[in-house]
């Protein structure tokens, strides 16, 4: 019984413990609400009759708007020009960086040929010579800069051949409305077949008449109307080169050597990789051309079909061999002089090119050479053959070249193989009373250019 009395008590303190708490909790809200209603400001006592509310115009005076506050304005943009522009990028026969606006735009290529070759001179006990190669791999930037008329250019030689890496071509110009005003290194304006690319021929190599007419790139400042791309109707440029002859695009390196006069032992050293000669032997070159029908005439093979087109060219060049005689009689005779004449045809996948080259070296006596190539597609773009026969003379002797090919184009001259086969021959005798034999030989190379 006490234990059951003990459990009621327990009841009924937790109850009045929850009451007390109820209680307590309903005071502080009633006292919170109190304080509130009693700190609100009291309401405006109503004006007597006839006058008006706080705030509002007496009967009769005007009523004034509120000046109204403008917006505080947004931060200007700024106006300050900017050298960052936007790029896009696109391939067309290379990779194409450029401005959305056009200002920019900068060009690659890569270029690479590749080639096994072998020669077979028919002399008594001759051995067969043969070879892998890289006759050529190259990077290529070019485009414009700061609008369309001011152009640039750089082609860089990997090791062509073998040998060191050198810049091939390098030159800005700039348009003068009509014409182009071009400083820098290229190839020379002289011979049409020199100044097709390496990489746009029909065999692997140019003609024998390249050599003999004193073909290669070299340093100088010209004026031309874009000659390089065929204008319809009439091409021309004028410059003044380093030298009479190119080449100079290849540096030269020479040796000096010393001996020392108490010890007697000699010591050899050489010189930096140059394309810049010691001095200016100022050359003068000339081309003027005439093309008909939309052709491209610096590129060999009718990769783009059609009707009848045609090119033609004549190209002049002279020495001016400082004004100054020398050890010949006169200054006339102290003067080299270099002419030719050349003309390409195109129609429907057939090609044929021809140059005729007249060489008088100072007071020498004048030389000729001569070239005929022609190619055609068996098969539309794809499956070609093609031949050349070119002379130079040498001395007494003259100089044969005499070549077929056969050449399969998977994208234009982008990919494709091209392998030749000929022969090269002196004919005639030696001062020894000596005739040449022939040399056989066999190149085939792939091409990739992107």
């Amino acid at each position: 019984m006490p234990q059951r009395t003990h459990l009621v008590s327990r009841r009924l303190r937790s109850r009045l413990a929850s009451a007390i708490t109820l209680s307590l909790g309903a005071t502080a809200t009633v006292v919170a609400l109190t304080s509130t209603a009693f700190a609100q400001p009291a309401p405006e006592p109503a004006p007597p009759p006839g006058e008006p509310a706080p705030g509002e115009p007496a009967p009769g005076e005007p009523v004034v708007e509120p000046t109204p506050v403008p917006p505080e304005p947004e931060p200007a943009a700024s106006t300050a020009p900017s050298d960052k522009k936007p790029v896009s990028v696109k391939y067309d026969k290379g990779f194409i960086l450029e401005t959305d606006d056009g200002q920019f735009e900068i060009k690659l290529n890569f270029r690479n040929q590749l080639r096994f070759e072998v020669t077979k001179p028919l002399e008594d006990n001759a051995q067969f010579i043969s070879k892998f190669s890289v006759p050529r791999s190259r990077i290529q930037v070019e485009g414009h800069m700061w609008g369309q008329e001011a152009r640039y250019k750089l082609e860089f030689g990997m090791g062509d051949n073998g040998s060191f890496a050198f810049i091939k071509d390098v030159f800005g110009e700039k348009s003068l409305g009509g014409a182009w005003l071009r400083v820098g290194q290229w190839k020379r304006p002289f011979n049409r077949q020199e100044l097709v690319s390496d990489f746009a021929s029909s065999f692997n190599e140019r003609a024998i008449t390249s050599e003999f007419t004193g073909g290669g790139r070299d340093i100088g400042v010209a004026i031309h109307n874009d000659y390089e791309k065929s204008p319809e109707g009439l091409e021309w440029i004028v410059g003044a080169f380093n030298a009479f002859n190119g080449g100079n695009d290849r540096p030269k390196i020479t040796t000096t050597c010393t001996a020392d006069a108490m010890t007697g032992a000699i010591t050899c050293a050489n010189s930096a990789a140059t394309t810049v000669p010691a001095d200016w032997s100022p050359a003068v070159v000339a081309r003027v051309g005439y093309n008909h029908g939309g052709i491209k005439g610096y590129s060999e093979a009718d990769l783009e079909g059609g009707p009848l087109r045609f090119a033609v060219g004549a190209s002049y060049k002279v020495d001016l061999a400082q004004l100054e005689k020398g050890t010949q009689a006169s200054v006339a005779d102290n003067m080299s002089h270099g002419a030719q004449v050349d003309a390409m045809v195109k129609v429907e996948g057939f090609d044929a090119l021809v140059g005729v080259y007249l060489m008088k070296l100072k007071a020498g006596d004048a030389e000729i050479g001569g070239l005929a190539q022609a190619g055609y597609f068996l098969t539309p773009k794809q499956m070609q053959v093609a031949a050349r026969f070119a002379f130079v003379p040498v001395g007494d002797q003259t100089l044969l070249e005499a070549r077929g090919a056969f050449n399969w184009y998977w994208h234009n001259h982008a990919f494709k193989i091209t392998t030749d086969a000929g022969m090269l021959v002196l004919t005639g005798e030696n001062g020894m009373g000596v005739s040449d034999k022939p040399d056989l030989q066999l190149r085939s190379m792939m091409q990739l250019t992107f």
